[in-house]
């Protein structure tokens, strides 16, 4: 079987039936293949350009909810939908969400559904997106069911700013600890070593392991600056969700004792909020977990909630489920029963992801509080410890004399 020839990347500019310029890119097999779709676009080639490097930048998410909070009160001022897109390209700040809404506006007005124009660009727009914009043009309250997903979309970034910030003192602080007891090890230490060597005596047991700390790391120097630029290059394609090495550290982060709480409280509090966004804008529950897998953001969640849709594909309550998987509190359990049997199931996961939310913000003043003291004392006490294992033989040579 002959492999799928794999398509390039080509920029183009064009004028549309209008006469107006337009910019974008677009990937085909060749440059003939391009301008052939250009113009079953409608559009006439100017310039076609092979692109041998894309650096495309990244379109925030927190950039999306701010064009969908601005698309909904386009829509509910009664300006046509077209008309909308365009002024949307104009007034974005970001370049690359503006190219994409672009791409979006010339495949709405060749024919197609606005979700389907957004499907083509999945890596900017998740199923939970493409779901509740295909809910609300089926419904004809697409203005609603846009600006109901600005705010889910607002509050889920919230959720991972919220962890974000809670790691990010620790982690910054240990780096900059790393460094000075790698500076300390380096260039301090070597200087200590010429005066005892004039000493000519036996060194304590800590002056000596804290000196082979330091040989050991001037000698392996450049092996560990080079394995530090690997892990920088490789890192992140090792700690991707789909990888091996990446799915067994999202395992063990959930098992830790205060960061595996800290994660579940966010990613649940996320999953609640997303299936009661979809459930209330009229998605059935079994379509809607699809979504809400891809909204979680974490692989033991997304494969969780698979099983979940699976599960209720087959007739057993979402409740049921949840309980058998124990990936979930029982709160949030009781909750989806409760729904489920009074009919109102999106009103309790939105309620059970507000109380999440406040449990997640007292993990994170509690974090927070316990890390600062933690870290100052584990700092100081190895840096610290150092510092009087370099000046122990000095003390001993003031007590002979």
């Amino acid at each position: 079987m002959m492999a799928k020839p794999q398509n390039l990347k080509f920029s183009w500019t064009a004028c549309d039936a209008q006469g107006r310029t337009a910019r974008g890119k677009i990937e085909a097999m060749n440059a003939q293949v391009a301008q052939a779709q250009l113009r079953r676009q409608g559009l006439q080639t100017i310039q076609v350009q092979r692109l041998w490097w894309d650096p495309s930048p990244r379109v925030r998410t927190r950039d999306v909810a701010q064009m969908t909070r601005q698309l909904a009160a386009l829509l509910r001022a009664g300006v046509p939908l077209l008309q909308a897109l365009g002024m949307l390209t104009r007034s974005l700040p970001s370049a690359a969400l503006a190219e994409v809404i672009q791409a979006v506006q010339r495949d709405v007005e060749a024919g197609l559904a606005l979700h389907a124009a957004l499907a083509k660009h999945p890596t900017h727009f998740s199923g939970l997106y493409l779901s509740m914009v295909q809910a609300g043009e089926a419904a004809g309250i697409l203005d609603t069911l846009m600006d109901r997903l600005a705010g889910t979309l607002e509050k889920n970034e919230a959720l991972r700013s919220r962890v974000r910030s809670a790691l990010m003192y620790p982690c910054a602080v240990m780096l900059v600890a790393l460094g000075v007891l790698v500076m300390i090890l380096v260039w301090v230490v070597p200087a200590f070593q010429d005066v005892f060597k004039a000493f000519g005596a036996d060194l304590p047991w800590a002056t000596r392991i804290v000196v082979t700390l330091s040989e050991s790391l001037s000698s392996a120097g450049p092996a560990a600056l080079l394995a530090v630029m690997l892990g920088v290059w490789f890192g992140p394609r090792l700690r991707a969700p789909d990888s091996p090495v990446g799915a067994w550290v999202t395992r063990r982060l959930l098992q830790l004792p205060l960061l595996g709480r800290l994660i579940q409280s966010a990613v649940v509090a996320r999953w609640a909020q997303t299936l009661s966004a979809l459930l209330a804008a009229g998605v059935p529950l079994v379509e809607a977990l699809g979504p809400v897998a891809q909204a979680c953001d974490h692989l033991v969640y997304s494969r969780t909630t698979l099983q979940l849709q699976r599960q209720v594909g087959q007739g057993s309550s979402l409740s049921e489920a949840m309980a058998q998987t124990t990936r979930f509190p029982p709160m949030i359990v009781q909750l989806c029963q409760t729904g489920e049997e009074t009919g109102s199931m999106d009103t309790l996961l939105a309620r059970a992801g507000g109380l999440m939310e406040s449990e997640l913000d007292d993990q994170v003043n509690g974090l927070s509080s316990l890390l600062e003291p933690l870290i100052i004392v584990v700092l100081g006490g190895m840096i610290g410890g150092i510092l009087v294992a370099m000046y122990l033989p000095i003390f001993r040579m003031g007590q002979v004399f």
